[in-house]
């Protein structure tokens, strides 16, 4: 009955609190019957693929809790963990960063009227974070009411296995929505890369013109296969989660690499220059410096957040090396949000 239990220990995890241990009973106790009067029918015990069965005609975790949460108008239970954690990835790991380290100080060191310029950058922040959420609300929306064909199917035999010690911290298979927006961010990252930094050598704000340095054509090769190699690393987290190691292994190499590159790019300003006609000379000045001292402080904050990431990576290989296995330790979390993520939601047939 090990699957049944995975299955009741996936369902227990999005039930409301004070209600999960009754409800689990219940539920368990309803499954294990049906169980028992189908071995009575065949004569046999169950095997996986008939007890797989069973439980894919209950119903995928997520939805069979959801029976007994609150309902929710416009994203249901299935698809909010999903929609709650990439509207907090886009608006807060990358609007507000871009905008409090680039668009911002570009826009009021530039502006004939930084008053005026300090109101219209959180106005444009703003209107951006609304934007956002409103664009990822409505795609969400829509996969809520209209699923696509291939999220009808899901399989019981993927469920994370149940926590052996949940006392024991260990290193877990990385979550399936984890790797899948690794790689599109890596796609994404690669494409913007290549237009911003190949095909084009200049930027135009306004009568502003902001010109790149020869230095990013230097690191134009190095830095586009250091963001497509989280194409293949996604793709290991998503089709094998399991594969811990090699996966820790691929990522610290490739850290590694990453702080080199920003080491030496670091120390080879200036990275732009900001001309303008029409502007004096001692504010072009002042322009040139800041907008060199705002990457400055973003190719470092790069290089620490890679240091911890590697840092994060070598833990992670210790506590392998220790013995601990990661696939013990997987909340129930890991394996419904990586369902959900390869498309195989349930609905009901």
């Amino acid at each position: 009955m090990e699957l049944l239990n995975r299955y009741l220990h996936a369902v227990k995890f999005w039930l409301p609190k004070g209600q999960k241990d009754d409800i689990i009973a219940e539920l368990g106790d309803d499954l294990r019957s049906q169980i028992h009067d189908r071995e009575e029918e065949l004569g046999h015990p169950l095997d996986d693929d008939a007890l797989a069965a069973i439980l894919k005609q209950r119903g995928h975790p997520m939805r069979v809790a959801s029976q007994y949460l609150p309902p929710r108008p416009l994203i249901g239970p299935a698809l909010a963990p999903a929609y709650y954690f990439i509207l907090r990835l886009v608006i807060l790991w990358i609007l507000i960063p871009v905008f409090v380290l680039v668009v911002g100080p570009a826009t009021v060191l530039t502006s004939r009227n930084p008053s005026a310029a300090w109101i219209e950058v959180p106005w444009t922040l703003l209107m951006a974070a609304v934007f956002a959420f409103g664009t990822i609300t409505l795609i969400f929306a829509v996969l809520e009411r209209y699923p696509h064909e291939s999220t009808w199917k899901w399989d019981p035999r993927r469920l994370p296995r149940i926590p052996a010690d949940r006392g024991v911290t260990s290193p877990q298979p990385v979550r399936g929505y984890t790797a899948v927006f690794e790689l599109l961010a890596a796609i994404a990252c690669s494409l913007i890369w290549c237009d911003v930094m190949w095909l084009r050598s200049s930027f135009h704000i306004g009568e502003i013109e902001i010109i790149l340095g020869p230095v990013w054509r230097a690191f134009f090769w190095p830095m586009l296969l250091v963001m497509l190699s989280g194409v293949p690393i996604g793709i290991m987290g998503w089709r094998r989660p399991a594969w811990i190691r090699a996966r820790s292994i691929a990522r610290l190499a490739v850290d590694g690499v990453t702080l080199a590159l920003l080491g030496a790019l670091v120390n080879m300003g200036p990275w732009v220059t900001v001309s303008a006609a029409s502007l004096p000379a001692g504010t072009v000045t002042n322009a040139n410096h800041w907008a060199n001292a705002g990457l400055s402080i973003g190719l470092s904050i790069m290089s620490i957040m890679t240091l911890v990431d590697a840092v994060q990576e070598v833990v992670r290989l210790a506590r392998l090396k220790t013995g601990v296995s990661g696939a013990a330790a997987v909340p129930a979390v890991d394996g419904t949000l990586n369902t959900f993520v390869r498309g195989t939601m349930e609905r009901e047939r």
